[in-house]
């Protein structure tokens, strides 16, 4: 393995490249840096090589079906193309995954800012590429409104959020988590992106996300999600759950400061379809349950 995947690699373990889009594209690069630095001799070595790579991708993150979907469809045209100048074919065929995740995300800030109308005042959690292109986009077409960002401890990626918001001279009140219900009587949307979408139309993002999605139940506002087919888990369809990442105690708190106490820290929840209006992807808005059915 090359020192520059390596780095990456660990790079995807620390949360230094978060965020399902991201980790699924760094993915990528590593599959095109294994393939134009590779030292395989025949296709069969080669193919050795890169499914050894994928294996050791899949177990960087636990709950990244984004990452698992690019690499398998890389996997499934190189199966099928069966031709000795693999290399090559794996760098083109990756490129062709990069520009179609990216296209993705410019379709979902179009339909997603389609959805945010001049004086809203909407709640968002943690730190979505999809969440903040559709307030961009939103902004560019002129519309005037005010994001409401939780912190999302224990990593603070709302702090992500408000930084590109505010940059984007978009209004932002940024609070602590535990406030979301202070502010969502003065909330009307909620819009959160999501790292995986079950077959029962439940999602998975950021812990806090289902105590957000409750809140928003109780005050009446609708609950949108904004996430690419790429984050659809066809495992969950066969009933296998999907793995929950469990964090590392220290990012809550030093263990040594309550060494008798077990400390937990999952990265994710899982939010049920009850609780989703709508899922904002690039195929469109459409109820969470039918979304298995749109993906090609």
């Amino acid at each position: 393995m090359i020192p520059k995947v390596s780095r990456i690699i660990k790079d995807i373990k620390s949360m230094k490249i978060q965020g399902e889009r991201e980790v699924a594209k760094s993915g990528l690069e590593c599959f095109i840096l294994t393939a134009k630095n590779s030292k395989a001799r025949n296709r069969k070595e080669f193919m050795r090589e890169i499914k050894s790579l994928a294996m050791v991708l899949t177990k960087t993150r636990a709950t990244e079906p984004m990452l698992r979907n690019v690499m398998k469809n890389v996997l499934l045209r190189l199966n099928e193309y069966g031709g000795e100048n693999v290399k090559e074919v794996t760098v083109n065929i990756c490129n062709e995954e990069l520009r179609k995740i990216d296209e993705a995300l410019i379709k979902i800030a179009e339909i997603g800012a389609g959805q945010i109308e001049s004086g809203d005042k909407i709640m968002t959690h943690c730190h979505s590429h999809d969440v903040v292109a559709i307030f961009l986009e939103a902004k560019k077409q002129g519309k005037r409104f005010e994001v409401i960002v939780t912190e999302s401890r224990p990593r603070l990626q709302g702090m992500l959020t408000a930084k590109d918001l505010t940059k984007a001279g978009i209004k932002v009140v940024y609070c602590v988590d535990s406030a979301m219900g202070w502010f969502m009587k003065e909330t009307n949307k909620v819009l959160v992106g999501c790292d995986a979408i079950l077959a029962d139309g439940s999602i998975v993002n950021k812990i806090g996300t289902f105590p957000l999605a409750l809140v928003a139940e109780k005050f009446g506002v609708p609950l949108f999600v904004a996430g690419e087919t790429l984050k659809f888990d066809p495992q969950t369809i066969m009933g296998v759950p999907e793995p929950i990442e469990m964090r590392e105690a220290k990012e809550i708190i030093d263990p040594k400061k309550l060494p008798r106490a077990k400390i937990i820290n999952p990265a994710f929840d899982v939010t049920p379809a009850d609780y989703i209006h709508a899922l904002i992807t690039e195929k469109g808005i459409m109820r969470p349950e039918v979304l298995r059915e749109r993906v090609d």
